[in-house]
């Protein structure tokens, strides 16, 4: 299989509020990682706040340093937003007026009983030669063009406007610039109960000498190994691949970001009762599962209790408990129509007597064994 030559893109933020700490910029983060499922990686974040030669200066920076560049934000009809106005500046490019983006402004308010002002025409304006992505979600449509041999796309900033651009539009272009590529790939271990530097001996053990690009990653109670090597290479590097699926086996938990939480909310989607006791882990577990079980709060039944003591006791609820039995040990449990599974979790002696780290490796262990019992009990 023949391999063309890899993207590199970079990703660059416009607001004030981005830099002043107001709002925190998720934008470069989840377009890096949708780049990234492509194989495409990114070379740098940029974030300026609303400052026409601070923008210009980024755009300079960041083109020298990729072929794909993405800017985020400054579309608007303020008069703050010129992000336009000086990507045609960079570009040396007239601004044209496009009808059709006007008519969008004009239906998209209107519909929404909104007056048409004035102001709102200068979202219609973009560099010349750009092509004009349709913005289902918002008023500003994006736009891509070309400078100086590098593909630009400059996306409105709120979140929900821009992946609504990359399902109808963007996506598509991307997918089709990916095939061929010799892609990026990252293989990744979660591994726990073993500290950093020997998860770390164990990696460079067994890859000393691949042409692999290596990376760890703390996030408590989990060590995270990386490892990052081109498309072209996989079958060279599968054995010694191999050898460090298995050295790291005995404490690796998940793979390739899969995470427990998300999967075990996924497990729960039939389930229209769920109760969870918590007596032991203060916030830590419920803040783990409530961004995966939104849907719980709109559609089905469910409570969450730090009390040892009943709730419904419906049986045909599902309920999943987790508590204290010692000082350095908990139980996890879960019951659902009459069936019931519990088991004993006992800290490693590194972290049996830090508080902080014990709660955070109980209840991923207690994630994890709920997550393989679920297979038994739905």
């Amino acid at each position: 299989m023949g391999y063309s030559k890899p993207m590199l893109a970079a990703v660059i933020g416009v607001g004030t509020e981005l830099t002043s700490g107001q709002i925190i910029n998720k934008n470069s983060a989840w377009i890096s990682k949708n780049l990234k499922d492509k194989g495409i990686p990114t070379s740098c974040h940029l974030v300026v706040p609303d400052d026409r030669g601070l923008i210009l200066e980024a755009l300079h920076f960041a083109a020298r340093h990729c072929d794909t560049l993405f800017v985020t934000g400054g579309l608007g009809p303020t008069t703050d937003d010129f992000t336009r106005d000086l990507i045609a500046e960079w570009a040396q490019k007239p601004l044209e007026f496009h009808e059709a983006s006007w008519e969008h402004v004009n239906q998209r308010l209107r519909s929404r009983g909104l007056q048409v002002r004035e102001a709102q025409r200068q979202q219609c304006y973009f560099p010349q030669g750009a092509t004009v992505l349709h913005n289902p979600e918002g008023t500003a449509n994006a736009f891509q063009m070309e400078v100086g041999g590098k593909a630009v796309f400059v996306l409105p900033g709120p979140p929900s406007e821009i992946a609504a651009i990359w399902k109808t539009s963007l996506g598509l272009y991307i997918q089709e610039k990916a095939k061929g590529l010799d892609k990026l790939l990252t293989y990744s271990w979660d591994t726990m109960g073993v500290g950093e530097s020997d998860v770390a001996h164990i990696t460079e053990t067994c890859l000393q000498g691949a042409d692999v690009e290596k990376g760890y990653r703390v996030h408590l109670p989990y060590v995270e190994v990386k490892v990052t090597f081109q498309e072209s290479q996989k079958e060279k590097l599968s054995g010694v691949l191999q050898s460090l699926d298995e050295a790291l086996k005995h404490i690796t938990v998940a793979r390739n970001g899969e995470d427990p939480a998300e999967l075990l909310a996924r497990k729960l989607e039939t389930v229209k009762k769920l109760e969870v006791v918590d007596s032991f882990s203060g916030p830590v577990l419920l803040e783990r599962l409530l961004p995966f079980l939104k849907t719980y709060l709109a559609e089905s039944a469910w409570s969450f209790s730090n009390l040892p003591g009943p709730t419904w006791g419906d049986p045909q609820s599902l309920k999943m408990v987790l508590k204290p039995w010692d000082s350095s040990s908990a139980i996890a449990e879960i019951h659902f129509k009459g069936a019931s599974f519990k088991t004993i979790f006992e800290a490693p002696f590194m972290i049996s007597k830090m508080t902080d780290r014990k709660r955070l490796y109980f209840v991923e262990r207690a994630l994890l064994f709920w997550l393989q019992k679920t297979n038994d009990l739905l």
